[in-house]
């Protein structure tokens, strides 16, 4: 064995890989080891408490050299663990796992030659220290025992994630991270996934695996020796969805997205580990496919590291500073720069510039035109050598080469690729000194996914008129169709760019830098397009992706071009995931001239420690404009607010923008409101806004306090509510203050709701200890299914159902009424009853209450409707019932 193998340090590592019961025999066999040897023995009381750590030193003190390594390996079998013999033996005599050697060429050509770095490597390593120490870590041997572990690695795009997963990779293979953690790692790209239909887990991997090398099965006998590292996830063709059976055998043949589903969901090698990496919304979006995840997050760069890129790419110090100079200037560019990718299209822009002498600057309007800057700074026809019309059609030969990988969902190409694209080698080799491509090998890639994506949207800008269309590549009003519906990732930022290249300024940008004419019809194909979708959701034959049409329109900058598009949809339906999103929604709703229905869903975006690049100020700014749609819309009718994280500020601004005059909002959804009593704001907005007629606060948990203040609002001369819908609320009373709730509440949480009703609709003087109160019209219908209302509240039900002749439905579905609770059928005999309706579907009823049902149909003039579906009623009570229904004062129609 060479002298470096023999360090406790390195013995350590073999004894974590010990179980606990493993590690106990291998302490009670060493105990025996003297007596089958000459060698002394270790005192018992100190081998019985050692740690693993204690034990590799005292192994070494008491058998140095040789000795200590000798044991263990004569040990290792005993206790069942001849891989780590196995391993021991490999390792001592330089032989390398071919896998692992394998691994450590392949990555190693893919950092060279395919990774957009353009600095030291150094600065990398410096700028993702912490979050590789956090990878590190998270799989350390010493901590992880038997259990798996899943780690999330997420960050928005183009923040370096690839980047950094392909470093884990090379430096596990190179020795230098997880030593004996995993034997196995493998690299799972999802793009080079979507080419592939049907395939099992091992036959996927075999694709990759060297033949000098054990057999591939052989690997999964230990499968907690196996990390899976799952790069782009959101980048698959098909959606991982839930309705597909998952795989639990290695061999079993299925979809791509279902073997990979079924290693997040561990029904396929549960033991083993996953490295996945997701960005920000994909994050959210698949967190339940996730078993209990470690989050490590990629935040991109701080100033700090912003200033050492530019400092790194340029290594002039006074060209870097005069770049720098120029982004620190621009707020929102140097901003953007805290995106690696932005960073080096930036620079690249300005190195150029500074070549040639010219003006340093970058248009940052909108990403396109970030892109656009890089295009017309690297490709510039008049360098190339080729006459004007060769630079239009090699840039469209590569632009069709981008477009048809990007609608297969390939971002790797070999030389085939490129002959049917007609890209030669002499030209792909000149695109790879613009910088737009890269070489591999015999392999072929854009420097970034997001560049191929630009290229594959420029092509429609770069086709000619009546130019027939390429067999392999769809049309852009395909392309925005599949985006505003479902469509994989990598097709939506096409679209994005599609979008930004379709308006007059990108496009005069690209022709007066390159001197060809472009598409001028593309803007619109892209209109004509979304009116026909927008007829679609109409007729509901469609539901649109809101949140891709208002990424798409706000790309564009284009008052003009969002005015008409957004005019299209009167009803929209979008959720605020992330604070950069009230910037993009504030932006577009605002030509939404039409709007009439608004259902809106708001994440915790408002909070200090939301990431994004708006701070707190402009997102309160944001959520102002936003809210001033609310009173500029002149058709606007309906707000549904689902689901809704609000903090004070911003309840206060959405309260007070709903509470003026000239909103026009007649009703308000609220649904699960966490904190909406909170504010003070929300009940004036019921007292002042004249038009608001209908409330519905579903699922909203209410103190006393809050019921107090509601009831207070309903009851107040200028509020119109005339319909108030609370289904499967809960009215957290605590101790009640109000003395005129005393009594007949008796605390009971949902005997409050019902009261509330009382109060605002002039009932006061039949309940006890209530205060007087203006007459108020009654809502028409009164649901309270699954309110927790029992048999004691019935008595207040139907005192309102004799009260009111405005009252025609009342639903008690999913409430224990009970026989008990039958007072009602009491109140339908009252000639002052109009009800017309009565829902009483999975209210516990059993044949005992028919005779009581079966009176109140004789008597009741009105009653037309009566659900009884899903109670114990028996033949017995049917027969009752029957019996009163031949009655000819019987006036019921559905039962």
């Amino acid at each position: 064995m060479a002298e470096s193998f023999f360090s406790d340090i390195c013995l350590l590592s073999y004894l974590k890989e010990l179980r606990k019961n493993e590690f106990w025999k291998f302490k009670e066999l060493l105990k025996q080891e003297p007596k089958q040897s000459d060698l002394g023995p270790i005192p018992w009381p100190e081998l019985k408490r050692a740690s693993k750590d204690d034990l590799a030193k005292l192994l070494c003190r008491h058998y140095p050299g040789k000795q200590a390594w000798e044991v263990a390996l004569r040990l290792f079998p005993q206790v069942n663990r001849r891989d780590l013999w196995a391993k021991a033996g490999d390792e001592n005599s330089g032989q390398i796992n071919p896998y692992k050697s394998h691994m450590r060429k392949k990555f190693s050509d893919i950092w060279q030659n395919e990774t957009c770095l353009a600095v030291p490597e150094s600065f990398h390593a410096e700028s993702t220290k912490t979050e590789y120490e956090r990878l590190s870590e998270a799989f350390a041997a010493d901590k992880v025992g038997e259990h798996s572990v899943t780690v999330a690695l997420g960050s928005a795009k183009a923040t370096g994630k690839t980047t950094l997963l392909r470093k884990v990779m090379l430096q596990w293979a190179e020795g230098n991270l997880w030593k004996g953690r995993f034997t196995f790692v493998f690299f799972l790209n999802c793009c080079e996934m979507n080419i592939i239909d049907k395939t099992s887990l091992v036959e996927f991997l075999s694709k990759d695996w060297p033949e000098s090398s054990e057999p591939i099965h052989d690997v999964f006998s230990r499968p907690e020796k196996i990390l899976f590292i799952i790069d782009g996830l959101e980048d698959l063709k098909v959606d991982m969805g839930l309705d597909d059976d998952l795989c639990s055998g290695w061999e079993q043949p299925g979809p791509v997205h279902v073997v990979l589903r079924s290693l997040l969901q561990r029904t396929l090698l549960p033991e083993a580990s996953l490295l996945v990496s997701l960005s920000g919304e994909w994050l959210r979006k698949f967190n339940y496919l996730l078993r209990h995840p470690v989050f490590v997050y990629l935040p991109g760069f701080s100033g700090h590291f912003k200033w050492l890129y530019f400092s790194r790419f340029f290594q002039d110090t006074d060209q870097a500073d005069q770049a720098f100079s120029v982004v620190s200037g621009h707020k929102p560019l140097f901003t953007l720069c805290q995106y690696p990718l932005v960073c080096w299209l930036v620079c690249e822009c300005l190195k150029k510039q500074l070549q040639r002498c010219q003006p340093l600057g970058v248009n940052s309007q909108t990403t396109t035109c970030i892109y656009s800057s890089f295009l017309t700074n690297v490709f510039q026809p008049e360098c190339t050598g080729w006459a004007l019309g060769h630079c239009h059609s090699r840039l469209k030969c590569l632009c069709a080469l981008a477009a048809e990988g990007t609608w297969a969902g390939r971002f790797a190409f070999q030389p085939s690729d490129l002959d049917e694209n007609t890209v030669s080698e002499a030209h792909a080799l000149a695109w790879v000194r613009m910088g737009l491509l890269r070489q591999n090998g015999s392999r072929w890639v854009f420097p970034h996914q997001s560049l191929q994506e630009l290229c594959a949207a420029l092509w429609y800008l770069l086709r000619l008129p009546r130019e027939p269309q390429h067999p392999r590549i769809c049309s852009a009003t395909q392309l925005v169709t599949a985006t505003m519906t479902e469509a994989p990732f990598y097709l939506k930022d096409t679209a994005l760019f599609l979008f930004g290249f379709a308006t007059e300024r990108v496009a005069g940008l690209l022709e007066a830098a390159w001197g060809f004419e472009l598409a001028a019809s593309l803007r619109e194909e892209i209109t004509q397009c979304l009116q026909g979708l927008s007829q679609q959701v109409a007729r509901g034959e469609l539901q649109i992706n809101f949140q891709e049409l208002f990424n798409c329109v706000f790309e564009t900058q284009d008052p003009g071009f969002a005015t008409q598009v957004m005019s299209m949809f009167p009803d929209i339906d979008v959720c605020i995931s992330k604070p950069d999103d009230l910037m993009t929604y504030a932006c577009c709703l605002q030509y939404a001239l039409n709007l009439q229905t608004l259902h809106l869903s708001v994440e915790d975006v408002f909070s200090e420690d939301s990431r994004g690049l708006l701070d707190k100020d402009r997102k309160l700014s944001y959520w102002r404009a936003l809210c001033c749609v609310f009173t500029n819309s002149r058709d606007f009718q309906m707000l549904d607010l689902d689901n809704c994280i609000f903090n004070e500020a911003s309840q206060a601004i959405l309260w007070k923008a709903l509470a003026q005059p000239t909103c026009k909002l007649q009703k308000l959804v609220y649904n699960f409101a966490s904190n909406v009593g909170e504010s003070a704001d929300f009940f004036k907005a019921l007292v002042h806004n004249p038009n608001l007629t209908y409330l519905n606060l579903h699922g909203t948990n209410l103190s006393s306090e809050e019921v107090a203040q509601l009831s207070e609002a309903l009851r107040h001369p200028m509020c119109s509510i005339q319909q108030l819908i609370m289904m499967e609320s809960h009215f957290l009373l605590g101790s009640l203050k109000c003395g005129h709730w005393v009594g007949r509440c008796k605390n009971r949480s949902k005997y409050i709701y019902i009261y509330i009703l009382c109060l605002a609709l002039s009932m006061s003087p039949a309940l006890p200890c209530s205060p007087p109160c203006a007459p108020c019209p009654l809502p028409a219908p009164a649901g309270w299914g699954k309110c927790d209302i029992t048999d004691e509240a019935c008595e207040d039900i139907a005192l309102l159902l004799v009260s009111s002749r405005k009252l025609k439905l009342v639903s008690l579905m999913e409430n224990p009424v009970m026989d008990s609770g039958l007072l009602l059928s009491e109140a339908l005999k009252h000639p002052d009853c109009a009800l017309e309706s009565l829902l009483l579907t999975y209210c516990c009823l059993t044949s005992d209450a028919c005779d009581y049902i079966a009176q109140a149909l004789v008597r009741s003039t009105t009653l037309s409707l009566l659900d009884l579906g899903s109670n114990f009623l028996e033949d017995s009570g049917v027969k009752l019932l029957c019996e009163a229904l031949r009655q000819p004062s019987c006036n019921l129609q559905q039962l």
